[in-house]
């Protein structure tokens, strides 16, 4: 499934790879070349400037060696005709030809004969008065640049075989990157798969068994409600089942989707708490289950009301449903430092210690303590972890096998 997409990816990963490595070589190019005459051109200005000083005269560096490669001077006529060269005798009569002056004007060029590299400057001859008398009109200054060509030529070559060598790493790099990026994506769509597999599972059974239900309606048409009453009953207990799973994968949906959730006000937890208590001690009371409770009081905290509510009537109700007559839940709540600390501790049946990594996964139930029997969903632990992060919290579990259950809240 992901194929596809992948093989687009890969190719716009060595696409755009291939295209910064050639542009980045490619600068590299143009930078030294531009270096390179720059260099040359400044050096032919400055001769061009100590010659026109010293009246067409060539005045040699001192920091100039004889093994270096010096500039030649090469005196126009206005017929084309050489007059002089320095130092004479440097370029052969064909090639002097090719360096004929097209133009007086002053002005820099590069000129190519037979295989060779020159940087050229034209100089005016009218700028040098004793020149001028003697009918010089343009004087050339010439300079070999072959090992500069020749260094260019060879970075350019580089920067192909650079080019295709990264051609090859691009799709490499491109092929990593494609397979990294997927692994979230295929990890995501699995889950989501997933999801929707155990959430079709749990609505397929109530749904079957409404149907069921009121099938049976119909094989006794004349009967009263009073005499159908177990069957309507049952029906509108798989109804508010299937009502609560909608809800319940709903706010998950939420979730997942980063949509707001959390509403946040200052409220007293501590009155909250004891108000959840108060709800579930009749419960507890038919199940002979003694609810202990150390809530310290004035604790205001500053969070969503409703959403907390949730939270703890979720751990609460799993404390009580999953402990046995004559054992005991105790509810904690204090102010510890910068956190709120709330514990939820049962003497219950406990959660297998392989179980322990996976109760906040959805649907997820341990195969003999949480069964479908006992009326969840499944999905009420994921919520929870869900509401404690939205605030900032950690929440933890503690378990043993038929020892009992702690929850631990921690809220910022």
């Amino acid at each position: 499934m992901f194929r596809k997409t992948k093989l687009r990816l890969v190719s716009l990963y060595t696409f755009v790879f291939f295209i910064i490595l050639s542009v980045l070589g490619l600068s590299v190019y143009f930078y030294m070349d531009r270096k390179s005459y720059s260099t040359n051109d400044d050096r032919l200005l400055l001769k061009a400037d100590s010659l026109i000083k010293n009246n067409g005269t060539p005045v040699p560096e001192e920091t100039e060696r004889e093994s270096e490669r010096r500039v030649s001077y090469l005196y126009w006529d206005k017929k084309g005709g050489i007059i002089k060269s320095d130092p004479p005798n440097v370029f052969s009569q064909k090639d002097l030809r090719n360096l004929m002056p097209k133009k007086t004007t002053e002005h820099l060029r590069t000129q190519s004969i037979d295989g060779h590299f020159y940087r050229i400057l034209t100089i005016n001859g009218n700028k040098i008065n004793k020149l001028s008398m003697k009918k010089v009109t343009a004087i050339e200054l010439v300079y070999n640049i072959d090992p500069e060509v020749t260094i260019l030529k060879n970075l350019l070559e580089m920067i192909g075989l650079g080019s295709a060598g990264g051609l090859i790493l691009s799709y490499f790099a491109g092929l990593f990157l494609a397979s990294k990026s997927l692994v979230p994506i295929q990890k995501s769509w699995e889950k989501q798969s997933q999801f929707v597999a155990d959430a079709s599972h749990e609505l397929r059974t109530p749904l079957s068994v409404i149907q069921t239900h009121l099938e049976l309606l119909f094989r006794h048409p004349a009967n009263t409600i009073e005499q159908e009453s177990v069957t309507i009953y049952k029906s509108l207990s798989e109804v508010k089942r299937v009502n609560k799973l909608v809800e319940d994968l709903l706010t998950l949906a939420r979730t997942d989707s980063n949509e707001q959730l959390i509403i946040s006000q200052w409220f007293a937890l501590d009155e909250m708490l004891q108000l959840i208590v108060e709800q579930f001690e009749p419960i507890a009371e038919m199940k002979e289950i003694n609810i202990e409770e150390r809530i310290e009081r004035d604790l205001q905290y500053f969070g969503d009301k409703d959403r907390l509510h949730q939270l703890l009537v979720i751990l609460v109700d799993n404390a009580i449903k999953y402990t046995a007559s004559g054992g005991k839940v105790s509810i904690i709540c204090m102010n510890a430092a910068n956190l709120i600390q709330i514990i939820i501790k049962d003497t219950g049946v406990g959660i297998p210690e392989r179980d322990l990594p996976h109760i906040f996964d959805r649907f997820y139930r341990s195969n003999k303590s949480r069964t479908r029997a006992e009326g969840g969903t499944g999905l009420g632990l994921s919520i929870a972890k869900w509401i404690v992060e939205a605030h900032h919290g950690h929440i933890n579990v503690e378990s043993k096998l038929n020892e009992g259950t702690k929850f631990t809240i921690k809220l910022p």
